[in-house]
């Protein structure tokens, strides 16, 4: 079943955009804003985000990818380029950025119907590829920050890398703290100030 999306139009020719509009429409879809402007674009998709953004490569005021693209950078979107075939040497350019499917004109609801489905499904797959990658990223930047602070117990304690790594973990538990969150203040602490006197010696186990 079809679902119902809020979406903004922007084309600059007047007559595709009302094609675009009605079969839109006819679709069920919400057309909340039918603009040639990109900036009236951007300003509206930053203020109050779409489900789906159509745009033509060129508008009236400006570049119709670029827009998308200043639009993506803040609030990434689903995104649809509507080309003429002279048009589509500029589409690649938008492929590799926030822009996820584009169709040649005339557009038919035949057409339009399956690339908004394409569209989101690639750009919800890029969406978690990013979440994952963020994810992978974040937790290497966490085993950095353990890392340099059992540098730092080694050196300041004089323990080996497992009774540092110890160190890290009886404080964390004694805190009630993440690991992580021990290391990130001895590390931006560049010493063991504040963290010394949670722990007695018996909380290391002997060598």
């Amino acid at each position: 079943m079809n679902r119902k999306r809020t979406i903004y139009l922007a084309h600059h020719d007047s007559a595709s955009r009302e094609v675009l509009e009605a079969i839109l429409s006819t679709l069920g879809h919400q057309l909340s804003l039918v603009t040639d402007s990109g900036k009236e674009l951007i300003e509206r998709a930053l203020a109050t985000p779409a489900d789906l953004l159509v745009a033509s490569p060129m508008l009236s005021d400006m570049d119709g990818i670029e827009a998308l693209i200043q639009i993506g950078n803040v609030n990434p979107t689903p995104s649809i380029i509507v080309a003429r075939d002279d048009d589509l040497s500029q589409v690649e350019r938008a492929m590799d950025d926030h822009v996820m499917a584009y169709l040649v004109e005339p557009v038919t609801a035949e057409s339009l119907q399956p690339a908004i489905f394409l569209c989101e499904k690639r750009f919800n797959h890029l969406q978690s590829l990013e979440e994952k990658v963020a994810w992978l990223e974040q937790k290497l930047s966490d085993r950095k920050q353990i890392e340099l602070a059992k540098g730092i117990i080694m050196q300041v304690r004089k323990l080996d890398e497992p009774e540092a790594h110890r160190f890290l973990q009886n404080t964390a538990r004694r805190t009630r703290r993440r690991l992580v969150e021990v290391a990130k203040q001895i590390v931006d602490g560049g010493n063991l100030l504040g963290i010394d006197e949670l722990l007695t010696d018996n909380d290391i186990e002997a060598r």
